[in-house]
């Protein structure tokens, strides 16, 4: 029997669990060889990686013009992205499922899905297209995930539930029952936090989390989001949105950001924006001061707002779904579901 050999697009902690899952499926026969893991950033290229290469797509594409693809990245946004990068560069695609995946035979799956060890899987289940399931989840009858959907480890689905396109779900999460007649819905581009309890349906682009006990954390179902994209961003050039990063390979930009024009970000030091932050214009951040040699990495939590004209010091986090008023400088931690604003920024209230 030949065996296949497999490219990974990625090179970071899922990338590696999924070449140890692949290399798990040759237990009893050679079905399969991890010949590279493949990275854009080029300073990674030639580095061996749990002795496995890391190389450029272009380099892939001529050393193993024969292989089949799988993803290692856990973003459905950025993996649905990278694989139509990998499409187009003329890969086609494998489906992984680790021997002691227990499934019936009534269970479609699409290419480039990855099933990782100890999954239980009933029947009539219908997987689309680079699914991700992670270590330990039970899927019931008559679930549907749509492409790009991810389960992180210890996901338990009962019985009718729909999942949208690029749905994730955090590590622990518990989906009751729906029926056939009313299935849970889980709306495209939602997020369900690590250890909710899902209990109705959630609407396209909502994230849940557990600590709010089934409530809707943020709603970005908004027309401005609609054709939203990660931006094009070049190191000390404007953005198509008019705002400017230097030091950009230590930027990480989250998911349906909204940054103002003519903001400023410094990130030398690190800098972290995470999903559906929103931060008004002219504002700037820094990680670092050349005033006082301050330094550190920049947090701005998960559907924080910084107001506009605001600047933000190094070694700050402002915390999840807190909003920092315009015109506030902000040189000490805030803390989760406040609003706070000034010179210097001081807590006002707590958000409800």
């Amino acid at each position: 029997m030949d065996i296949k050999e497999i490219v990974i697009y990625g090179a970071g902690g899922f990338a590696r669990e999924v070449a140890w899952l692949i290399q798990s499926c040759n237990e009893k026969s050679d079905k399969f060889r991890v010949v590279c893991f493949i990275d854009d950033d080029e300073s990674v290229h030639g580095k061996i990686l749990n002795d496995i290469p890391i190389i450029g797509l272009a380099e892939a594409v001529k050393k193993f013009p024969h292989a089949l693809m799988v993803s290692g990245i856990g973003s459905p946004k950025t993996r649905q992205l990278l694989m139509k990068k990998a499409a187009e560069a003329g890969f086609s695609f494998a489906t992984i499922i680790h021997p002691r995946v227990e499934h019936s035979q009534r269970i479609e799956i699409g290419e480039g899905t990855v099933i990782c060890a100890g999954n239980i899987l009933t029947t009539n289940i219908k997987i689309g297209r680079h699914v991700q399931i992670n270590l330990d989840c039970t899927v019931g009858h008559d679930v549907i995930m749509d492409d790009y959907t991810t389960l992180a480890p210890g996901v338990h689905v009962s019985g009718w539930v729909h999942f949208g396109k690029r749905v994730y779900v955090g590590t622990g999460a518990v989906f009751i029952n729906g029926t056939s007649e009313a299935p849970l819905m889980i709306g495209e581009d939602a997020i369900i936090g690590a250890g909710a309890c899902v209990t109705k349906s959630v609407p396209p682009g909502e994230t849940w989390g557990a600590y709010l006990q089934g409530r809707c954390i943020n709603n970005t179902n908004s027309s401005r989001f609609e054709n939203w994209k990660y931006p094009d961003i070049q190191e000390g050039k404007l953005t198509d949105s008019n705002w400017m990063v230097q030091y950009k390979e230590n930027l990480k930009l989250g998911f349906k950001t909204d940054i103002g024009a003519f903001t400023y970000i410094n990130a030398k030091n690190g800098v972290i924006i995470e999903d559906y932050v929103e931060i008004g214009s002219h504002c700037s951040i820094y990680s670092v001061s050349t005033i006082d040699d301050k330094k550190g990495k920049v947090v701005l939590k998960r559907n924080c707002k910084i107001g506009s004209h605001s600047v933000v010091m190094p070694a700050v986090t402002v915390g999840e779904n807190s909003i920092v008023g315009a015109f506030s400088f902000v040189n000490q931690d805030i803390p989760d579901n406040v609003v706070a604003f000034g010179i210097p920024t001081r807590v006002i209230k707590k958000i409800k």
